[in-house]
């Protein structure tokens, strides 16, 4: 199915009918707005509308459909009618859902873009100059550009996500040790801490990417790979401050990562059990 094919036929036919968008969309009980936008292929018609659409415009769903006339042919098929109804349908869908994420997006932005100027004002007033607001303002920066991508694009955008993350993750650990604590400490182990976390972060797509079919099997792997992960951790962290290479607080984090995942391959396997009887 064509949106733009389907948003010329309904122009044309309109016009051929000496209809501005307003009758139509009166007739329709929908926007203008609505129908500017079929036209302009940016949105399509509810499947709800159709039937009725497909009577004032004088042709068949199917021509509606394919945007184009079947001239003297006449089709009869109902299979294809029902074929290009489905695909309608999933293209509907899948419009509305980026016009959503678009939304999100767009919202999402608005929300720390407000947020970067409120601290920007609120520094300036404070101290005249910039000085702590460097911090949540590179932080809300970091933010967008790791999240913009899932949001806009969905799944898609991950991979874009994960790079956004691993190459503005130094930046603002720079910005963060410049403004809270200048001997470098921070930076230390801000670096390592964010390696091992992005590393881990990789892994996870890679485990989910691969076993794409059985995303409770996906989990199941990735809980466990947080365990050697948290433990590398507190390895580089009593290396740096001498702290406790392993605590009762690790300990339960632990049993609670390999209940949980016993958990999931039970569920997994209860679940491929009753679809082989």
């Amino acid at each position: 199915m064509n949106v733009e094919k389907m948003g010329q036929l309904i122009s044309e036919l309109r016009k051929t009918r000496k209809m501005t968008q307003k009758d139509l969309a009166s007739k329709l009980n929908v926007s203008d707005k609505a129908v500017s936008k079929w036209e302009r292929g940016l949105s399509c018609p509810d499947i709800s509308l159709l039937s009725l659409l497909s009577d004032i415009l004088g042709i068949t769903i199917n021509e509606l459909l394919k945007g184009e006339k079947n001239g003297e042919e006449v089709i009869n098929d109902v299979e294809i009618s029902v074929a290009n109804a489905l695909q309608y349908a999933d293209k509907a869908v899948k419009i509305k859902a980026k016009s959503i994420q678009n939304i999100c997006a767009a919202v999402f932005s608005i929300v720390l873009l407000l947020g970067i100027i409120t601290c920007a004002i609120c520094d300036l007033a404070i101290t005249g100059g910039f000085t702590w607001s460097l911090v949540p303002i590179s932080a809300i920066l970091f933010a967008w550009f790791s999240f913009i991508p899932v949001i806009k694009y969905g799944t898609k955008g991950t991979v874009i996500s994960l790079i956004a993350l691993s190459i503005c993750i130094v930046p603002f650990l720079l910005v963060l040790n410049s403004v809270v604590d200048g001997d470098g400490l921070l930076l230390s182990i801000g670096i390592r801490m964010s390696a091992i976390s992005i590393a881990y972060l990789w892994s996870v797509f890679a485990i989910f990417k691969i076993l794409k079919s059985k995303k409770l099997i996906a989990s199941a792997v990735s809980l466990l790979l947080a365990i050697p992960c948290s433990l590398l951790i507190n390895f580089v962290l009593s290396k740096i401050i001498s702290t406790a290479l392993f605590d009762v607080w690790d300990a339960t984090a632990i049993a609670i990562i390999v209940v949980l995942t016993i958990i999931l391959f039970f569920i997994d396997f209860t679940a491929r059990k009753r679809k082989m009887s």
